[in-house]
């Protein structure tokens, strides 16, 4: 190579049978395409881009020499120029390749998903403690600084023997482990149908409805042409009252309370078709029969309507809010008992005219109506009984609620309770009773030396909601034509669409650049494409 010419893979001496080795331009061939740089009618050569400049000259000399020309001729080109720019930018974004090698370290240290061996408590502990120490805590700082653990009820999370929690307990002593709120509502909310049988009726119906309509598309539009008809909104209806969450079940039971004259009308449609006959008469002969039905739909409606009030407000509070929204949430369904709610009032019209809209309504003896107070009250017991908040640690938190003080509390009050939450929380102590008898004479502000205790007190969530909607966004991701993503790719995925940007907020220009300095653009000229042969191309041909 001549002083300021083009870098190039000089001609070499082969062995007697080796490959020739052909120049061509070093430069060109790392950047293969002029990229973001693109100008009409300029391309990079793909001799040049892979080394296969050839003279058709036979003898050494003039060889050579037509090569050297060619050489000089690429260098002044507009294409290598193009090369040579886009290979000093990008020598320059040295900050942004540190930025992302970087961020190759954070995006591993931050994945959403963890793998597990099985799914034996023993395991999964390990797994959780490898996360964290992946993610840069310690088991030093852990002793000092974990607050709490949070988990549904299933055994193997919370089992007083050898449970997840018990573990972890018994390696951080100082560690608080609570049951997720809106899991102890679900458990609330079907002891309750439990011990109400007449709710059984109900439940039953609308599982038979739920088939009905899932399992057949015919049915389904056949129900939404209706609901047109009646000017009715058809919802999703599904199956209710069952361990699941409280808004799947409203949703059911709303469904069936807005398109009560769509799902007659469709059902009498059934009626008049022979096939499955004998079943869908069953069904249809319990429709006619079921005014006792939509009194237990309308008291079905108002609880749950209520628990999922307090199940969106669990999802996003602390325990003592937590504590104040339950006990408000028992009031009020308390208070139906003694005064009916609208939706209540306009059923036991509906009853008493004998008709529903245009749907004509029966009485059947055999039918064993919900006693609604009994209903009622029973929802009340099993509140109180799941979702109760016991424990010294939550008794000693509820002194920083000014709701549970006395009409007159003295300058000591809550002193020994904000003691405790120190030494467990590793705080210090004299600090915290000093705010605590300052926050005692004006209640109105937070003292600054009794924000580390409140702020360790709003660290212990009520819920494991986040992990659900994280659970429910894995299964929307992996669907039956993704299921071979790797576990990488799924994390990836979930951590976009959990804390990335909208995508009005979207900004694809970066992206494109560093696409563009190593790959061709579909605009730019001589892309070439080889197209593959099919496998069974001779059979076709043969055919």
């Amino acid at each position: 190579e001549e002083p300021g010419q083009a870098a190039v893979l000089k001609v070499t001496e082969n062995e007697p049978g080796a490959t020739a080795k052909l120049p061509g331009c070093a430069l060109c061939s790392a950047t293969k395409s002029t990229g973001v740089l693109t100008e009409q009618r300029v391309s990079m050569s793909e001799e040049w881009v892979h080394f296969k400049i050839q003279s058709s000259d036979s003898s050494r000399s003039t060889s050579l020499a037509s090569l050297r020309n060619k050489i000089r001729r690429h260098e002044t080109s507009r294409a290598h120029k193009i090369a040579q720019e886009l290979t000093e930018k990008g020598g320059q974004d040295l900050v942004g390749n540190l930025v992302r090698a970087v961020s190759e370290t954070v995006f591993a240290e931050t994945d959403s998903l963890v793998e597990l061996e099985s799914q034996r408590a023993k395991d999964i502990e390990e797994a959780l403690l490898n996360c964290l120490d992946t993610a840069g805590f310690t088991e030093e700082w852990l002793q000092k600084n974990w607050v709490s653990f949070v988990s549904d009820g299933a055994s193997v999370m919370l089992g007083k023997n050898s449970g997840v929690a018990t573990r972890l307990t018994a390696r951080y002593p100082n560690l608080f482990t609570w049951h997720c709120m809106n899991h102890r509502l679900e458990l609330a909310v079907s002891d309750a149908v439990d011990e109400v049988q007449a709710v059984n009726h109900f439940k039953v119906f609308l599982e038979k409805i739920h088939n009905l309509y899932s399992q057949s598309n015919k049915n389904s539009r056949e129900l939404l042409e209706a609901a047109q008809e009646v000017g009715s909104q058809v919802l999703k209806i599904g199956r209710v009252l069952s361990t699941r969450w409280v808004a799947s079940s409203f949703r059911s039971v709303k469904a069936v309370w807005t398109s009560y004259e769509a799902l007659n009308n469709t059902l009498k449609m059934l009626q008049a078709t022979k096939q499955e006959a004998a079943k869908r008469d069953k069904l249809i002969e319990a429709w006619h029969v079921e005014c006792k039905a939509r009194n237990s739909c309308v008291t079905s409606d108002s609880c749950l309507m209520h628990c999922l009030n307090l199940q969106t407000c669990l999802s996003n509070s602390r325990p003592i809010l937590a504590d104040h929204l339950l006990k408000r949430t028992i009031r009020v369904l308390a208070s139906f008992k003694d005064t009916q709610g609208e939706k209540l009032e306009e059923a036991l019209t509906a009853q008493a005219l004998g008709h529903l809209g245009s749907v004509p309504l029966e009485s059947n003896a055999k039918l064993t109506p919900i006693n609604a107070k009994q209903f009622l009250q029973s929802l009340i017991n099993n509140l109180e009984k799941r979702l109760s908040f016991d424990g010294e640690m939550l008794h000693d938190l509820s002194v920083l609620d000014t709701g549970n003080w006395p009409s007159t509390p003295g300058i000591r009050h809550g002193e020994a309770q904000v003691k405790r939450l120190c030494r467990r929380f590793n705080l210090g102590e004299e600090q915290a009773v000093n705010g605590m008898r300052d926050f005692l004479e004006h209640p109105d502000s937070e003292p600054e030396s009794l924000k580390p205790l409140i702020q360790c007190m709003k660290t212990i969530p009520c819920s494991t909601a986040e992990c659900e909607r994280g659970f429910s966004l894995m299964n929307n991701i992996c669907t039956d034509k993704r299921s071979t993503l790797l576990l990488s790719n799924v994390s990836n995925l979930m951590m976009i669409s959990i804390n990335g940007p909208p995508v009005t907020l979207f900004e694809p220009r970066k992206y494109v650049t560093t696409w563009l300095r190593s790959h061709r653009s579909a605009t730019q000229a001589r892309r070439q494409c080889t197209p593959q042969m099919p496998e069974y191309k001779h059979i076709w041909k043969a055919l």
